[in-house]
């Protein structure tokens, strides 16, 4: 805070946006948002990861669920699963097997919980939140092989007699960051042997080509609010030191193969219209689409990479969770 007793705006709304932004997103950043330092400016301390959030004051409430408790099957990854209240299918419960936002630096467990518990409640669904390890400790490859070793045991006899879900309706989904690592365990999931089928894929605002940057896809929208390209790049350069990597497939699923890519599951991405991520997972959509998948795109007008976080404020943010609701539960009825 500055001398004068005046709050420091580190992270100013750029004037070329003022009039495209959703009005709701413009009062809940400047009243929160504009005085946080951004990330990369200050020297990278893990300690961060336990600081209160800024977004904690845009969420919207949990949602009472029947149970829900932490797992540890042994792997790297730890599991949160929700279970819905009453009796179980005769088959099973169908599942969401859930990567969450971050960065492949920050989140947790509690990551997107409130979005969650709704998912988990309204289907009703389980849903099986993965915390994968994260960089810069844990760089490329670690979040993708710890998400697949965790799927691999939910899929597997133990995870069944554990879980009791259906394996003929598994869905995996993910937001930002988690976004493209579901998208990339989608991939991984159609190349074991056997093969594992996905009922669905759901990804918001999802990260999808990490060779971007604001002189590519990400200028038209280089001076959107939060999620900068200085941030973003801040983010791969701790999870993708080797910029060899940059265009793996499973770093960025839209370098895939054509064949490949056209055993993806039937698919849903939400989109904000003013994050730098928008074009790349516009594009991914029209790939997917173009090798034969059913993939539907949805865009969020005047919305920012926060619309899933800041569902508690915003009305479009809770269109989008009412909208992946409806799209999760048409694909796993």
């Amino acid at each position: 805070m500055a001398a004068s007793g005046i709050r420091t705006v580190h992270q100013p709304i750029h004037p070329s946006l003022r009039s495209l932004l959703d009005p709701q997103y413009i009062e809940f950043h400047e009243k929160y948002l504009q005085y946080v330092p951004s990330s990369e400016s200050i020297p990278w301390d893990p300690a961060c990861r336990f600081e209160p959030s800024p977004s904690a004051a845009g969420r919207s409430p949990f949602i009472e669920v029947g149970s829900t408790r932490d797992f540890d099957y042994g792997g790297n990854e730890q599991l949160r699963i929700f279970v819905p209240k009453g009796e179980r299918p005769q088959d099973g419960w169908p599942v969401l097997m859930w990567m969450h936002g971050g960065g492949w630096t920050m989140g947790d467990l509690s990551s997107e919980n409130s979005f969650l518990t709704q998912i988990c409640s309204e289907l009703p669904c389980m849903v099986i939140s993965v915390n994968y390890r994260h960089a810069p400790e844990n760089p490329y490859p670690a979040a993708i092989d710890d998400v697949v070793a965790g799927f691999t045991w939910i899929v597997s006899p133990a995870g069944q007699k554990e879980l009791g879900v259906d394996l003929k309706r598994i869905a995996v989904g993910g937001l930002s960051a988690g976004g493209g690592l579901a998208a990339i365990l989608s991939l991984k999931a159609a190349e074991m042997q056997p093969p594992v089928s996905i009922a669905f894929q759901l990804m918001i605002v999802p990260v999808i080509d990490n060779t971007a940057t604001a002189e590519t896809s990400w200028k038209g929208n280089a001076y959107a609010p939060w999620l900068t390209p200085a941030r973003m790049l801040w983010y791969r350069n701790m999870y993708l030191p080797n910029k060899e990597d940059w265009t793996n497939w499973d770093v960025s699923p839209n370098f895939a193969p054509p064949k490949l890519l056209a055993k993806s599951p039937k698919t849903w991405v939400a989109v904000a219209e003013l994050d730098i991520l928008c074009e790349e997972a516009v594009e991914y959509g029209k790939q997917l689409q173009s090798s034969g998948v059913q993939a539907k795109v949805v865009v969020y007008p005047g919305s920012t990479h926060s619309i899933l976080i800041f569902d508690g404020v915003l009305d479009i943010g809770k269109r989008l969770v009412n909208d992946a609701c409806r799209a999760l539960k048409e694909a796993l009825s």
